[in-house]
C-alpha cells in the first residue's frame, strides 16, 4: 500500500508537471513565439536589410552596382529600400568599388522664381513604347529650395552650391548646399561680401565668385574651397589687368566659366582668364564672349559651347574663333529661343534640353544626349546624337533653367 501510494503521488507529480505552462505551452503562446521570431513583425530586421532574406551589406553591395538612374524605380519598392538609397553607407561603397557616375539635375523655374528639381531616370522596361528612348525625368523629393539665378548655381561632386542673390543692399549672399546624396538643403558661411550681379564658376573643387562690390563700387573676386568651407579673397595685383580696367569703375562682370583649369570672366569690353597656380591674371580676347550673353553655353572636355538660336558652335581657344559643330545627323530642329534651350555636361557628352510649347496648355521637354568627337587631322569637333525623346510635360509656366551634373 505504501508503494502504490509513492507510485500515486509520482503519477499526480507527472500530471501538474504536463498540465504547467512552462512544460506544455498552448497553441497562442506557440503562435505568438513565431511572429515575434519572423522578420516581418520584428522591426530591428527589416530596418536591417530591405530583403529580410538577404544579409544587409549584401544587399548594400548589390544596389550599389547599379545604376543611378534605376534609383528613382527602386525608391518605389519600399521604405526600406528608399532609405539604403539615401544611406551614407551606399555611397561609401559606391566609391570604394568605383561605382561613381555622372548624374544629371535639371531644375525648372516658375515665373516667380520657385525651383522644382529633377534628375534624368530610366523607365521600366515594361512601360516603355516603341521607339523610346527608355529615359524620363524623376521629380526629386527637395523641400523648399531657395529662389536663385542661373549664373550663381555650380556643381562640385556631389553637392549643388547655390549663392543666393540678395534681395536687398547691405545683405551678405547666402550659401547653400544641395546633398544629392539625401537631397537636403545645408547652409554654408555667406560669401563674406556684398557682391551684386555676380557670377560663380568651379576651378579644382574651389568655387570663384565674381562680381560688382556694391560698398566699394568696383568689381570684387572671392573664392570659397568646398574642402575646407572657407572663403578668401583673390588676388588682383596684375598691373596690366588693372590697366585695363578689370577693377574700373563701370566695367560690370557679365559671365565666368572655366576653362583650362583657368577662371575665366566675361566683361563689357574683355575676356580675362586667371590661373590659380600663377596666381595671374591675363587677357585672352573679345570673341569669346560673343555668344555668351545668354545661358546657352557650356563646358565640357575644356571646350566651350554654345547653341545661340538653335545654331551649335564651339569656341577655338587657340585661334581665337567659333566654329561650327559637325555632324550631328538626326538632331531635330531646335526652337531659336534663347530662353528655351539649355546645354549641359553629362560625363563628358553634351546634354541640349528645348521645349515645344502648346499653347496655352503645357510644354514638353525634349532632350538630345550628344557624344562628342575631336578629330586632330581636320581640327574640327563632330557630335554624334545617341538618343533624343521627349522626357517631361510641364505647366505653361515653366521653363528648364539649370542642367547640371554631379558625381555620385
Amino acid at each position: 500500500m505504501a508503494s502504490m501510494s509513492s507510485r500515486e503521488k509520482r503519477r499526480k507529480r507527472k500530471r501538474k508537471r504536463e498540465a504547467s505552462p512552462e512544460s506544455n505551452p498552448t497553441p497562442e503562446s506557440s503562435s505568438q513565439r513565431k511572429r515575434e521570431a519572423s522578420p516581418e513583425s520584428n522591426p530591428a530586421a527589416q530596418s536591417s536589410s530591405p530583403i529580410p532574406s538577404l544579409p544587409y551589406d549584401l544587399v548594400l553591395l548589390c544596389v550599389a552596382r547599379v545604376s543611378r538612374l534605376y534609383y528613382p524605380t527602386l525608391s518605389l519598392v519600399s521604405k526600406s529600400f528608399r532609405s539604403l538609397l539615401s544611406s551614407p553607407e551606399l555611397y561609401k561603397t559606391r566609391s570604394l568599388f568605383g561605382f561613381t557616375e555622372s548624374c544629371l539635375y535639371v531644375c525648372l523655374q516658375d515665373l516667380r522664381g520657385s525651383s522644382t528639381w529633377y534628375t534624368l531616370c530610366r523607365k521600366p522596361d515594361k512601360t516603355l513604347k516603341t521607339g523610346s528612348s527608355g529615359y524620363a525625368l524623376s521629380k526629386v523629393p527637395v523641400p523648399n529650395s531657395p529662389i536663385w539665378r542661373c549664373s550663381n548655381v555650380v556643381a562640385v561632386g556631389s553637392n549643388i552650391y547655390n549663392i543666393a542673390f540678395p534681395r536687398s543692399l547691405n545683405v551678405l549672399p547666402r550659401v547653400s548646399i544641395l546633398d544629392c546624396k539625401s537631397h537636403t538643403w545645408i547652409e554654408a558661411p555667406s560669401l563674406p561680401v556684398e557682391l551684386h550681379s555676380f557670377s560663380a564658376s568651379v576651378v579644382d573643387h574651389k568655387i570663384y565668385v565674381a562680381g560688382l562690390d556694391h560698398r566699394l563700387k568696383k568689381n570684387s573676386f572671392e573664392v570659397f574651397d568646398t574642402e575646407t568651407q572657407i572663403w578668401d579673397s583673390m588676388s588682383t595685383s596684375n598691373t596690366s589687368v588693372e590697366r585695363e580696367g578689370i577693377e574700373r569703375e563701370g566695367m560690370f562682370i557679365k559671365k565666368t566659366i572655366s576653362i583650362d583649369g583657368k577662371f575665366h570672366v566675361v566683361t563689357d569690353g574683355e575676356v580675362l582668364a586667371y590661373d590659380p597656380k600663377l596666381a595671374k591674371w591675363d587677357m585672352v580676347g573679345r570673341g569669346m564672349r560673343g555668344l555668351m550673353y545668354s545661358e546657352v553655353y557650356c563646358v565640357i572636355g575644356n571646350v566651350l559651347y554654345s547653341a545661340k538660336e538653335g545654331v551649335f558652335k564651339w569656341y577655338d581657344t587657340e585661334r581665337r574663333t567659333w566654329k561650327d559643330l559637325q555632324g550631328l545627323v538626326g538632331l531635330p530642329k531646335i526652337t531659336r529661343h534663347r530662353e528655351f534651350i539649355r546645354l549641359g555636361d553629362y560625363g563628358g557628352k553634351m546634354v541640349v534640353f528645348w521645349v515645344h510649347v502648346i499653347w496655352p496648355y503645357y510644354k514638353k521637354i525634349w532632350c538630345a544626349e550628344i557624344s562628342l568627337e575631336r578629330r586632330p587631322d581636320t581640327s574640327e569637333i563632330w557630335g554624334k546624337v545617341e538618343w533624343f525623346d521627349e522626357l517631361h510635360k510641364t505647366k505653361i509656366f515653366y521653363h528648364v533653367e539649370k542642367v547640371l551634373s554631379t558625381t555620385l
